[in-house]
């Protein structure tokens, strides 16, 4: 029988937020100031379409940000 970790549950995204609150707390703070400058300009600015890079950008990082973060809890539980 093969060894390894297939199978093993990642831990819950809300634990993983946790543990590096503030990584998380500047993506939220880049997405509100992005949206904000959306709503204040309107459709027909170059803000509002240059503002959807960093909303973009923030999403794909905070997904890689959670990724990394339950690949580590993974291997540590792997060494208890």
């Amino acid at each position: 029988m093969r060894s390894g970790r297939h199978g093993a549950a990642r831990p819950p995204v809300g634990v993983l937020i946790q543990q590096d609150r503030v990584d998380f707390a500047l993506f939220a703070l880049i997405f509100v100031v992005a949206v904000a400058s959306m709503v204040f300009t309107g459709p027909g600015s170059v803000v509002f379409w240059l503002a959807l890079l960093p909303m973009i950008a923030t999403v794909v990082l905070a997904v890689r940000r959670i990724e990394h973060l339950s690949r580590l809890e993974l291997r540590d539980s792997e060494f208890m």
